[in-house]
Parts: C-alpha cells; sequence; structure tokens
C-alpha cells in the first residue's frame, strides 16, 4: 500500500518532515510502501527464497515481524526523474542522514540486509520481538493510536535553522516568486525561503539567479526587522525600501 494516512499518527508528521527537508535540500522523494498485509509480506520473504529473485527482506508475514506491518514504517523513492532506487550519487544515503536527524530510524544502517529507502519510528528497536510482546498483532497495536491531530495552519512567517519563509493559507510556501508582505517586497528562492543580499530575478522563466545570467539586479536586506526585503535605485542612484501604500 502506498497511503502513509494508514500509518501511525506521529510516522505520519515525521514523513512529511522529511520530504520537506529534503525539498529544502534539493533532494525530491515520495513515499512508496508504507502498511503491508500479512499476505504481502509473505510474499515479499519468498522473493530470494521459494521464489525467483533477490532476498530482499528477512521479516516473515505471518509473525508480524516487520514494521510496515505494524503501520510504523514507510520506503521512499527518488522523483527526481532519475532511476527511483538510483543510489550512483549517494542520494539515498542524504536522505538517510535526514531521516535520523528527525528521530527515524534508517535502514541503510542495517548489517544483514541494509534497506536504504526504509525508515521506521525507533521507539520498539530495530526487531519487532518487543512491539509483539508488548501488543501481541497489529490490530491490538493500532487500537492504541492517539487520534489525528488537525492542526491549524496559519499564514505568516515562518522560520527555522535554514531561514524565513512564508506560510499559506493552506499550508503551501510560497516559492520561487515574489510576495508582496507588509507594503514590502520579498523575493522567495526554489526552495521557499526569502533571498537576501543581491540576487537576479528572471520574470520570464521565475527564476531566481539563473545559471544563463539573465534577469534584473535586486537587493534584498541582508538582517535586521526588515530582512529580505527588496530595496531598488532611484533616479538619483540612492537606494530606498521598496515600499507600496495599499
Amino acid at each position: 500500500m502506498r497511503d502513509i494516512t494508514l500509518c501511525h499518527p506521529r510516522l505520519q508528521t515525521l514523513a512529511a518532515e522529511l520530504i520537506k527537508e529534503c525539498e529544502k535540500q534539493g533532494l525530491q522523494i515520495k513515499i512508496g510502501e508504507t502498511l503491508r498485509t500479512k499476505e504481502e509480506q509473505d510474499a515479499l520473504y519468498a522473493q530470494g527464497r521459494t521464489k525467483p529473485g533477490k532476498k530482499v527482506t528477512n521479516a516473515r508475514g505471518t509473525t508480524y515481524s516487520s514494521y510496515h506491518q505494524w503501520g510504523t514504517a514507510f520506503d521512499i523513492y527518488r522523483a527526481d526523474g532519475k532511476d527511483a532506487f538510483n543510489d550512483d550519487d549517494g542520494f539515498f544515503s542524504k536522505v538517510g542522514a535526514i531521516g535520523i536527524s528527525l528521530g527515524l530510524e534508517w535502514g541503510g544502517n542495517w548489517k544483514s540486509i541494509p534497506d536504504k529507502p526504509h525508515f521506521q519510528l525507533p521507539d520498539w528497536g530495530s526487531s519487532t520481538s518487543g512491539i509483539k510482546k508488548k501488543f501481541k498483532t497489529p490490530e491490538q497495536f493500532m487500537k492504541t493510536w492517539p487520534a489525528t491531530e488537525e492542526k491549524q495552519i496559519v499564514e505568516g512567517w515562518q522560520h527555522d535553522a535554514h531561514g524565513w519563509w512564508w506560510q499559506n493559507e493552506d499550508g503551501s510556501w510560497v516559492a520561487s516568486d515574489w510576495r508582496l508582505i507588509n507594503h514590502h517586497h520579498y523575493l522567495f528562492g526554489a526552495n521557499g525561503y526569502i533571498r537576501t543580499g543581491w540576487h537576479r530575478w528572471n520574470p520570464d522563466t521565475k527564476q531566481v539567479d539563473p545559471a544563463d545570467g539573465s534577469g534584473d539586479w535586486y537587493y534584498f536586506q541582508e538582517d535586521g526587522d526588515l530582512q529580505g526585503a527588496c530595496w531598488h535605485s532611484k533616479t538619483n542612484g540612492a537606494m530606498e525600501v521598496w515600499y507600496v501604500e495599499k
């Protein structure tokens, strides 16, 4: 199955954070496998054993040995136009490091059959023995899940370790575009963060600092209360904040 909403609420949150953090670093990913049935897991276990193919898992479905069956694991694949599981450039190790920083366990660190696209909640250890001992079956475990909280999205400035960005009412963010905020113009890069200092903007291609050097130069305040606000040249050569009356 490829529906992350079938998984543990906390895993859903972490999956969304992983996608967002990867996008900030230019790594395009999507969620692949999520919850698996006993039959689906047994079919994977049979591969390379009683069925043709390479072994891909040590977890039997009949013994609930995969965290996919417990709704606490998901797999990802790259969505940047290259082969979905091509790792010649270390793509999955980069994503793995981000996942670990968010508090996920990464299958790429496993000694027996490393699984680089795999992430799971670390609460019960790498094997399912602990969660099986406590809850017996996935069905019993799922009865203990907290209800998924509906987060209220508030439009406005957001800040994290990478800088400032603007969140829209629907939870999306401004990217590769201008936005007039509190009378001032701000330019947001492809990763959604405001630009500071000198930058080019090509309105035809909607690109910040295009590789071909096209577009006009703009200066954006680098710090202070108006960090990111656009400045422009007056006819006499002086600089002023680009301020627009409503």
